[in-house]
């Protein structure tokens, strides 16, 4: 096996993670996660599907493919797919009591020892509706927004109730609105690091470029053949088939670039108007000790499982 992060080759094309020099220590990954390895017949493979236009040095779709390689095992990439694959464990193991520091689990596990019966659990819960964008991607826009909606409620209920302390209070909900905010812009589909002095952006685009610049990694996913994206990643693509999906993004590029974009503004439009609807549906129920004690006389049925989960949450309190 070898490691494509030192990759030495010859012509042009010569590829290593990205690593962001502004990136807090705490937020670098590790050397273990950011090399990527792969079989020396794939790494031989991948400089093969790259040398069809090796000659031309000023070659900028060949650039292209570069970047695409650099973005998707960039420090910032591979951490994100940790992070997912972190977050889906933890919301599919009720079992976990210990969680890592600096996550929102932890922020609030520690802030509610002895205030509930059961710390951990209701940690769990409250993170998990409060990232509802991450740790419920089967669920709807608007229950993920309810579900963010009743999580920060709940916040409220404890923050006001259950410490003594002002300033601890405030603390704890400051905590709270900053992963509350992320998430809705996860939800928009901004790319979003918590506890990070990372900037969003938009998720069609790359720290690597312009906000308003379409990826290469967005064009391929979008618009390579599913099977050849996959081959590619591994390092099984051919020149061939490199060269036909690179004339078709030139020949598209304007095209993909709109269409990209304008998707991207529908989502983010229709996401503002579904948050802003679930709102005025919270702010119109009458609450009574964080409970919902009258409703609207028609609403979604899926307010009936979180309205549940408002109950049994105060039913954790001490």
């Amino acid at each position: 096996m070898i490691k494509i992060a030192h990759v030495q080759q010859t012509p042009i094309y010569s590829f290593k993670p990205v690593v962001d020099k502004n990136i807090p220590d705490k937020n670098k990954v590790n050397t273990q996660i950011a090399t990527v390895a792969i079989s020396e017949e794939s790494h031989n493979k991948y400089n093969q599907s790259l040398k069809f236009k090796e000659t031309n040095k000023d070659d900028v779709l060949g650039q292209q493919f570069k970047e695409f390689y650099e973005e998707y095992h960039s420090a910032e990439a591979i951490e994100k797919r940790r992070l997912e694959r972190l977050e889906k464990e933890q919301a599919n193991n009720r079992l976990v009591d210990e969680f890592p520091d600096n996550t929102l689990h932890h922020v609030i596990k520690e802030a509610l020892e002895g205030k509930v019966i059961d710390a951990s659990l209701y940690a769990k819960e409250l993170a998990s509706t409060i990232r509802s964008s991450v740790s419920m991607p089967d669920k709807s826009v608007e229950e993920r927004a309810a579900y963010r909606e009743m999580g920060l409620k709940q916040a409220e209920y404890i923050a006001e109730h259950y410490f003594d302390d002002e300033l601890e209070a405030a603390s704890f909900m400051n905590e709270i609105n900053k992963y509350y905010e992320n998430d809705v812009l996860r939800e928009k589909g901004y790319v979003v690091f918590d506890n990070s002095d990372l900037e969003p952006l938009k998720s069609y685009s790359s720290r690597m470029s312009n906000d308003d610049d379409i990826s290469f990694y967005t064009l391929a996913k979008r618009y390579m053949d599913k099977d050849y994206f996959e081959r590619f990643i591994k390092g099984e693509g051919t020149p061939k088939e490199s060269a036909r999906f690179l004339m078709e993004i030139k020949n598209n590029k304007e095209k993909y670039r709109e269409e990209i974009i304008e998707a991207f503004e529908l989502n983010e439009q229709q996401v503002e108007k579904q948050i802003t609807a679930t709102k005025s549906i919270f702010d119109s129920f009458v609450w009574e000790n964080g409970l919902v004690t009258e409703t609207m006389e028609e609403q979604p049925t899926y307010l009936v499982e979180i309205l549940k989960w408002n109950k049994d949450m105060l039913n954790l309190l001490n």
